[in-house]
């Protein structure tokens, strides 16, 4: 994301930074999800007042979501709030993840074929997810059946410090969370070891990471071309593993996941490469276009996601 795009009102809260985070996980640990939402809701309230772009942003994604098809009612001032309290929800549907309050009887599609045949498969995959939904809901998955670890790729600069609440919080968690600023060689290195033992990498490809300064590609979505991240294809590639897209969404207080196989091994020859490359985001674009108009108010992404 470059300085012109604006931060989603959760980058500013991190510069709130620990104790906030903490203190809202505690009251989801102690009181349950209503009471940690009934303290967030002046947080939201707050945020959606006093942040105009985010709200400009907010209104905008979903005008062209119900232009395209999904059902978002009339858009209002009041969906834009909506919204913004959804992602609130989400985010203590993330802790709820990590201190792995998520039984299998709270998820649906876990007995879909799919999701078996992957479950099956004991090598290790990448899987490309999006800020929409609750991806971390991979924890629990991790933990069917035989473990596997989970290693979270995450660009904030942040991560560190979530990472440390989550493991005094979940000790025994076998999701990390990995702090990188660019998804190259280092961190294809970093996960090597790990997939060889059948880990899996998870890395939200939708968004392009601070600074800008990876390469991106354009891809058609929602009826404009949006730059996507090439990185966590071209890791994908290096890796040299199975590639899974994974949607999870909550639907009616359960949480309705969506896994694909993605590709085999993702290759881009030198012949070709930047065609290839074009190929395979494009494919990306399109399934989170297909999961975003069906699940509107759950894709986060508070910024004009059309411009850099």
């Amino acid at each position: 994301m470059t300085e012109r795009m604006a931060a989603t009102w959760a980058n500013t809260a991190e510069r709130g930074a620990f104790a906030g985070l903490w203190l809202v996980a505690t009251v989801y640990r102690l009181l349950g999800r209503r009471l940690a939402m009934a303290l967030l809701a002046p947080i939201v309230c707050y945020f959606y007042i006093t942040g105009k772009r985010q709200r400009e942003a907010s209104l905008a994604w979903l005008r062209r979501a119900k232009a395209h098809g999904a059902d978002v009612g009339e858009v209002t001032w009041w969906s834009g709030l909506k919204h913004q309290f959804v992602f609130a929800g989400g985010a203590l549907d993330r802790f709820s993840a990590w201190l792995g309050d998520i039984p299998p009887e709270k998820t649906v599609g876990l007995d879909d074929p799919e999701f078996q045949e992957v479950r099956a498969d004991r090598r290790g995959a990448v899987v490309l997810s999006a800020h929409l939904g609750v991806p971390e809901v991979m924890r629990a998955i991790a933990t069917l059946g035989e473990r596997r670890g989970v290693n979270i790729l995450a660009h904030s600069a942040n991560a560190a410090k979530f990472a440390e609440m989550m493991a005094k919080m979940a000790p025994k968690s076998s999701v990390r969370i990995i702090e990188v600023t660019d998804l190259g060689l280092a961190a294809a290195m970093t996960l090597a070891a790990s997939m060889e033992n059948g880990d899996w990498a998870v890395i939200l490809a939708d968004r392009i990471a601070p600074g800008g300064k990876s390469p991106s590609i354009w891809a058609p979505f929602l009826g404009q071309d949006a730059p996507f991240p090439a990185g966590p294809f071209i890791l994908a590639s290096a890796l040299k593993c199975p590639v899974y897209t994974l949607f999870s969404v909550r639907q009616e207080g359960r949480y309705r996941v969506i896994l694909r196989k993605f590709s085999e091994r993702l290759d881009f020859p030198r012949k070709g490469r930047e065609a290839a490359l074009q190929g395979t985001v494009n494919r990306f674009a399109k399934e989170l276009e297909e999961q975003a108009l069906a699940n509107p108010f759950q894709w986060f992404n508070f910024y004009d996601f059309w411009r850099l």
